[in-house]
């Protein structure tokens, strides 16, 4: 994590050089330009001064220093309007950086405070099991927990301002469901067989998190299977299937950001980053409705490149 931290803070470094670069370019070239233009204007006075009337050189001299005033004032407008440009984008980078760093540590911060918060509440849980009502209590707490852990991601992935910054790697599926499993222990989870996948680890948590939640809060699921295909020999096809009360509504709709479908309806801005991460990662995905086994649950399709063992 830590590594690819630094390749994104590198590449964006390397982008505001480019930008900064740009910006270079175009003042030397637009000042050279203006500068060819006086030379040639005064230089074809000149000539005309040595070849016209007397009486007419004064008005070509009177031309030749409106030609060189304008010219000049010209000049300078455009490098005080270069400077000005290159110097808002300096500071502009340099804020940018700034937003980042401060959001960067607060995030983590934030993440580390609801980790522990949550682990505070899952070992109160385990303590109260004997008193179903504060039980209950802690567990909803515990869940809440969970909820905003989700919504900070999801508020980082919108806020990300380096959108294409995705590093895939070679990634287990089977891991990545593993490491979810504490974040809803009521939550039947399988998972047949073994797959990878060419991802980032981050954005396919993301992606399966925001599956699971919807499973769980939506769909009100108790059991979720993950079954795994190669498909085209150079993709991997993730159906996750739960046996929850699925969507009344019109499954394309889903993943519309800020669309509310029904009054306990979310945003939609889980579902729309799934989508948005799966295109990121060469992917797709797609939201359908329950099959014949179960007409009432709910199925979403991920498909990625890597193979299915």
């Amino acid at each position: 994590m830590k590594g690819a931290r630094e390749r994104v803070a590198n590449k964006s470094i390397r982008s505001s050089q480019v930008k900064i670069a740009a910006v270079v370019v175009w003042l030397a070239a637009t000042l050279s330009l203006a500068g060819w233009w006086l030379v040639f204007g005064l230089q074809q006075l000149s000539r005309l001064q040595a070849v016209v009337r007397a009486e007419t050189a004064e008005e070509i001299a009177r031309r030749h220093r409106m030609l060189m005033s304008e010219g000049l004032v010209l000049f300078a407008l455009l490098l005080g309007g270069g400077i000005a440009l290159l110097y808002f984008m300096v500071t502009e980078i340099r804020r940018s950086r700034q937003i980042r760093e401060f959001f960067a540590a607060f995030t983590h911060d934030l993440k580390t405070s609801l980790a522990s918060l949550r682990l505070q509440a899952e070992t109160l849980e385990e303590e109260l099991k004997g008193s179903p009502e504060h039980a209950r209590v802690s567990r909803r707490l515990v869940k809440d927990t969970v909820r905003l852990e989700l919504q900070l991601d999801n508020s980082l992935f919108v806020a990300d301002t380096e959108m294409g910054q995705l590093h895939l790697d070679d990634v287990s599926v089977r891991a990545v469901v593993s490491s979810l499993r504490h974040y809803w222990p009521e939550l039947d989870i399988r998972m047949e067989g073994e797959c990878r996948v060419r991802a980032d680890v981050r954005a396919l948590e993301s992606i399966l998190k925001n599956l699971l939640q919807n499973a769980v809060v939506h769909g009100k699921a108790s059991r979720v299977e993950i079954r795994s295909e190669t498909v085209d020999g150079a993709r991997v096809a993730l159906e996750l299937a739960d046996n929850g009360r699925g969507f009344p509504g019109d499954v394309g709709d889903l993943g519309r950001i800020f669309v509310r479908h029904t009054t306990t309806s979310g945003s939609g801005i889980g579902l729309h980053i799934a989508k948005k991460l799966a295109e990121r990662m060469g992917g797709e995905l797609r939201l359908i409705r329950g099959d014949a086994t179960n007409p009432q649950g709910f199925r979403a399709r991920l498909e990625l490149h890597g193979r299915a063992s």
